[in-house]
């Protein structure tokens, strides 16, 4: 009885421990959190000391910059600062230049100050990570200093230096920190990105194992895979601080996680193969077998060289064992003598997976004198005009529409109204669910103005030096980084730790009293809040319209691909394009995926497995040795494909579809009568097209302009 009871009672503690209680972030942090908001409150609080010293007139921006600026890891810190430097200068370049051509006229400053605004918003919009950063650091700080400066335009250039000083101080404060909490940070990041490539590679080797098993993944786990690509090609850029530029590993990390996404996409592609209802014999069951425990037991085998050499000497094996297969497949037409007509489209198929395998552990391995052309595997990110011209605008509309509150109102707060909307609408306009992030962001406030009211009124009226002020604030910057390691609550503790400083009022010769911190907050709360409302009002995110964009995208990189070789989009940027939709969409949605983003998300990994085919199709009609009927036979299904002035959408997709069973057929015929030599590209080809029309059909919901409105009206009126 007293075992049973304390087997409960240790069950019910091991369920408390791991549940996700509200605040366990706050009573048991982790060590990482710990140490992360130990240090920036050291460095936030060492930064506000020398600029209490230097006697800088609003020192709270030094600590404001510190925890703007610390990030979980420090390639992040160290990217993010350096950033915002270059944001701030350019930022106060453009506050001098402004206030100088414009110091008297109201109506031609506002509006400059607008177009300066939504330029850096969209421009951001084009960048990533940091650089997307620097660019919305230059649109708010140059709101910041320019409305600050108007009631003293000659002092314009005292005012952006002192601004510069504050944030230059705080960069390097942050910076020292980081240096004496980190030991070893070349050593560490190469170890962290080596573990990271090898769990997306274990990963990706799981998917690829129950394909080839015939098991199917569920969509959702190859979407992850993708979308951890994505994120660890960007996560790769602050490795690239910590270790260096020049280091020939990185380039190989961006290579391998490149040739990770396609080899994904060719898994995708042999599921298609498997499903076109082949008959395959015993023997190639069995090297599909062979293959798939290959595969899986790859990412074991990653961990130190020795293993890995013996990996790739098992690859190359299994890779010749394969080819052997093949060849007898491709040069035999009768099933006694061990083979099926089908097997060599699988066979082909898996060898392809194969020469994806031994390209990935060249790059992994990264051997300069093998690895020698990383750059041409890597992803790339494709640039969003649309959307850069959207928060451009908004930006531009948001700043002009502050400013006309200001005019007529001749609010005093006026100035400090602007400045907080630019940094809204500057700050977000990069995320995608930008209602969702604002409001969290304006929650924060919220929380760091209530936070203020114990050190405004209670205990920094009751000291006289330093030393209470750090009494004063140091709880309070510590749970704000303590929340800043939270995921539920990073975004709000962002703002809280920004702007907590700024509402305490910081002087070395005044104190804040009860009027003053009214209307400080006030203005704070209403420029953000009035942020938020323009995001919602003001050409507002919207999930449908993203959706058609993304389709019309992809279905304009299908033409080009049908209508011309002359412009091909590189293998790497049409996989970069489609994942970038996905994660687009998986970043909006977040747990809950309604029906619509379902057929989304399906037709864009349906469209990269039929674009990827077709790239490859028009990379075998290139070849100078292909025969001359399979020449024949791809230019006769390429010519007079994509878009046609006097076609419609619905003739476009009959004759595409009529193209494909027509070549499908005429090879049929022709790899009959062709001897060994030409079998295996038959099998190549016929393999992709079999390819090309399984994603063609089952994806007509997505592909075909009828169906798609029909879903689309259906999801607006319902919300799903």
């Amino acid at each position: 009885m007293i075992a049973a009871f304390l087997s409960r009672q240790k069950g019910a503690f091991l369920r408390l421990h791991a549940q996700q209680w509200p605040l366990k972030w706050l009573f048991a942090p982790s060590g990482n959190a710990f140490e992360f908001a130990l240090r920036n409150t050291i460095a936030s609080l060492v930064a506000l000391g020398i600029a209490f010293w230097m006697e800088l007139g609003e020192p709270q921006w030094a600590a404001m910059t510190v925890w703007i600026t610390a990030q979980g890891s420090r390639g992040e810190s160290l990217s993010k600062g350096r950033w915002r430097l270059v944001g701030t200068v350019l930022g106060m370049a453009g506050a001098v230049g402004l206030v100088s051509a414009f110091p008297q006229a109201p109506w031609l400053f506002i509006p400059t100050l607008a177009l300066w605004a939504g330029l850096c918003t969209g421009l951001a919009t084009l960048c990533q990570n940091f650089r997307a950063y620097a660019f919305v650091l230059a649109a708010y700080t140059c709101a910041i200093i320019a409305t600050g400066a108007l009631n003293a335009p000659d002092h314009v250039f005292e005012i952006a230096m002192a601004r510069g000083t504050y944030i230059f101080l705080g960069v390097v404060c942050e910076m020292v920190a980081g240096l004496v909490f980190s030991a070893s940070l070349a050593v560490k990041a190469r170890r962290t990105m080596r573990g990271w490539l090898i769990e997306a590679i274990g990963a990706a080797s799981k998917v690829i194992g129950d394909v080839l098993d015939g098991a199917p993944p569920p969509e959702a786990a190859i979407r992850a895979i993708f979308s951890r690509t994505l994120s660890l090609n960007e996560q790769l850029e602050f490795t690239v601080v910590e270790v260096g530029r020049s280091d020939h590993a990185i380039a190989c990390a961006y290579a391998t996680i490149g040739i990770l996404s396609r080899l994904v996409s060719r898994a995708l592609g042999m599921q298609a193969r498997l499903s076109t209802q082949l008959v395959l014999s015993e023997r190639a069951r069995v090297g599909l077998a062979e293959v798939a425990r290959f595969v899986r037991n790859v990412p074991a085998r990653l961990d130190d060289a020795d293993t890995l050499l013996a990996l790739r000497r098992d690859l190359e094996a299994l890779a010749a064992r394969c080819d052997i297969l093949l060849d007898e497949a491709g040069a035999t037409d009768h099933p006694g003598e061990g083979f099926n007509p089908d097997d060599a489209i699988i066979l082909q198929g898996m060898r392809l997976i194969l020469e994806e395998y031994r390209t990935l552990l060249i790059y992994f391995e990264a051997r300069p004198t093998e690895a020698t052309t990383p750059a041409r595997y890597r992803l790339r990110r494709v640039l969003h005009f649309h959307a850069a011209f959207h928060n451009a605008m908004r930006s531009a509309a948001a700043i002009c529409l502050a400013g006309l509150v200001w005019e007529v109102t001749a609010w005093p707060q006026g100035a400090a109204f602007i400045s907080f909307i630019a940094v809204v609408v500057g700050r977000f306009a990069t995320t995608d669910n930008t209602v969702l992030v604002s409001n969290r962001f304006f929650y924060g406030a919220c929380f760091a103005a209530l936070a203020s009211i114990l050190p405004v009124f209670f205990l920094i009226p009751t000291g006289t030096g330093f030393e209470a002020l750090i009494v004063a604030l140091a709880p309070l910057m510590f749970i704000g980084g303590l929340a800043a390691r939270n995921p539920a609550t990073a975004t709000a503790a962002g703002s809280y730790n920004t702007f907590l400083p700024a509402l305490i009022g910081l002087d070395n010769h005044m104190r804040m009293n009860e009027l003053t911190w009214f209307n400080a907050t006030i203005a704070l709360l209403l420029g953000l809040g009035a942020g938020v409302l323009v995001f919602r009002c003001i050409l507002p995110f919207n999930i449908y319209q993203v959706c058609a964009l993304l389709r019309r995208r992809a279905l304009h990189g299908l033409q080009r691909i049908c209508a011309t070789p002359r412009f091909l989009p590189a293998e790497n940027r049409w996989i970069g394009l489609i994942t970038q939709g996905m994660e687009r969409v998986i970043r909006y949605a977040g747990a809950t995926l309604t029906p619509f983003m379902e057929l989304n998300l399906h037709g864009l990994l349906s469209t990269m497995t039929l674009g990827r085919n077709l790239l490859f199709l028009r990379g075998v009609a290139a070849r100078p040795a292909l025969p001359a009927a399979l020449r024949d036979i791809l230019a006769q299904f390429f010519t007079g494909l994509g878009p046609h002035w006097l076609r419609g959408p619905g003739v476009e997709a009959a004759v595409f579809t009529s193209r494909i069973e027509s070549a499908i057929s005429t090879i049929h015929q022709h790899a009959a009568l062709a001897d060994d030599r030409e079998c295996p590209a038959y099998a190549e080809v016929l393999g992709s097209l079999l390819v090309v029309r399984h994603e063609w059909q089952g994806n007509q919901d997505w592909l075909n302009d009828r169906h798609f409105r029909r879903c689309l009206q259906l999801a607006r009126a319902t919300g799903q």
